[in-house]
């Protein structure tokens, strides 16, 4: 990258009699000149916020390990009432999430 290539001269006889043969560069080992084949791994590629899709996912898996979260923590407290509430609204609201999302997916594609 930052060495400086030679300047070779070739005569215009040899250019056109096809005389001159190149050398075989080796295989190169710089990282810059394969990145186009292997793209960059980057924290942004792996959790692509500003996809709105991850983003509805990321936002549906918090609201379901917030929701168990909330009952077992009611139910560790004593409230087994407000577990009981919460188990019961998770329960019919989170599979009418998730077949929404799946058939919202299908319909997209």
């Amino acid at each position: 990258m930052f060495i400086k290539k030679k300047i070779e001269a070739v005569s215009f006889r040899e250019f056109m009699s096809g005389s001159r043969t190149q050398k075989q560069s080796p295989r190169t080992k710089n990282v810059c000149a394969m990145s186009a084949f292997f793209p960059a791994i980057t924290p942004s590629s792996f959790f692509p916020i500003h996809d709105t899709d991850f983003a509805l996912f990321l936002i549906g898996v918090g609201s379901i390990a917030g929701s168990a979260f909330l009952q077992h923590l009611a139910a560790k407290i004593g409230s087994p009432a407000i577990s009981e509430a919460i188990g019961a609204i998770s329960g019919f609201m989170f599979p009418i999430i998730v077949y929404g999302a799946v058939l919202w997916f299908f319909f997209t594609l």
